[in-house]
């Protein structure tokens, strides 16, 4: 009787089930999970960064808009076209009105600086709310001014009507998360090569146009 000849199948042969993996296919593992973590390292980053840029956006949206309402604030008290004295647009009471010039149309202040601190001050960024204690002391006292200070501010004024129609541009500028931040600490501007405005690949800026009417609902 002749018995049969062995002949393993190809999974029982010697060394075949336990020789584990060759050092290319781990390579090929390592890699792949290398290139898997720095693309979700890379989408986090990305995706925190459009948060910063989206909070920054709102922040300078509320700054715009708290400037204009207080220069509509001042505009409650223009009542007469006396220029400088009590009730016109250039009384020396107002911080932003007064500066609007002669009454012709079309003409106006041009890009000033919002003032919230002197021409010289080497840090003058600010937050969401300013810094003008003149009319917020009492915000300030809730947001303290130095917290999140990033933004600068430029205000335009120009007759529209003159002696009773202004036209009121606000504008806010801050430096984009990869711009160089230092730069830009006085806010340098609104002319010139040194100005926040000359440099678009660092600063993102929004502006917001309003009108401001002359207080026609007082008796003169």
């Amino acid at each position: 009787m002749t018995l049969p000849a062995d002949n393993p199948s190809a999974e029982d042969r010697p060394g075949r089930r336990d020789r584990g993996y060759t050092l290319v296919e781990v390579m090929v593992v390592i890699v792949i999970t290398i290139v898997g973590f720095l693309a979700m390292t890379h989408l986090q980053t990305s995706v925190l960064q459009a948060d910063q840029n989206s909070w920054n956006a709102a922040g300078a949206v509320e700054l715009a808009r708290h400037l204009q309402e207080t220069i509509h604030m001042e505009a409650v008290q223009w009542t007469n076209d006396s220029q400088a004295l009590a009730g016109g647009v250039n009384q020396a009471n107002f911080l932003y009105l007064k500066n609007v010039g002669a009454p012709i149309a079309g003409q106006g202040s041009g890009w000033l600086d919002a003032g919230f601190y002197p021409a010289d001050t080497t840090f003058a960024l600010v937050n969401q709310l300013g810094y003008q204690p003149t009319y917020d002391a009492g915000a300030l006292a809730v947001i303290p001014p130095g917290r999140n200070q990033r933004y600068c501010v430029r205000y335009r004024l120009t007759w529209v009507v003159p002696n009773f129609l202004i036209r009121a541009d606000v504008r806010v500028l801050w430096v984009r998360h990869e711009g160089k931040a230092g730069n830009f600490d006085s806010c340098p501007g609104p002319d010139g090569l040194t100005s926040m405005e000359a440099h678009t690949e660092d600063v993102f800026s929004i502006s917001f146009p309003s009108t401001v009417m002359k207080n026609v609902f007082v008796a003169h």
